[in-house]
């Protein structure tokens, strides 16, 4: 009898253990503008954004007090002319994620190289192999883009994006 109590209990306790445990996803969207200021030059032309992190507002119903994101992998990312202009003239992007800390190197998040020409939008490839939780442990992170110009322009370039994070949390 004893010991049929003491397995229900322990089993129940590993169940609750590993509940308690266990990692819950969220996704969060980034919808923002980047502005490169011209005259642009042919080749890398890069700009930021920079997202305070506020835990509480990125998993909304899902925070509690102690919560901490563990991973954060890109979704999907889609940049979009703000123009008629198409991405003309835009032969690559690459999409990275950055922080004050200097122990948190630049991550490349995405990458889409070529541009079909005459795009309106460009989807880019999520890399398989990054994982931008830890800057989510931080105060802020930046957010750039880099755009390879096949020649140099003498205006502004303003891009849509539309990114996705996949977000694992405890």
């Amino acid at each position: 009898m004893k010991l049929k109590f003491l397995s229900i209990a322990l089993a129940a306790i590993t169940l609750f253990s590993a509940c308690n445990s266990s990692d819950q996803a969220t996704e969060i969207t980034v919808s923002d503008t980047f502005t490169l200021e011209g005259p642009l030059f042919e080749g890398s032309n890069p700009a930021q954004l920079i997202y305070p992190v506020d835990i509480k507002t990125l998993l909304g119903d899902k925070y509690h007090e102690g919560v901490k994101i563990t991973d954060a992998t890109l979704a999907s990312a889609t940049i979009s002319s703000l123009d008629s202009n198409s991405l003309s003239g835009i032969t690559s992007m690459v999409l990275s994620v950055a922080s004050d800390n200097p122990e948190l190197k630049m991550l490349e998040l995405g990458v889409i190289n070529p541009i079909k020409e005459g795009s309106t939008n460009a989807a880019l490839n999520p890399s398989a192999e990054a994982n931008a939780g830890k800057y989510f442990q931080e105060k802020q992170y930046y957010i750039i883009l880099d755009v390879a110009l096949a020649q140099d322009l003498d205006d502004n370039l303003a891009l849509k994006a539309d990114i996705k994070f996949n977000l694992k949390h405890n």
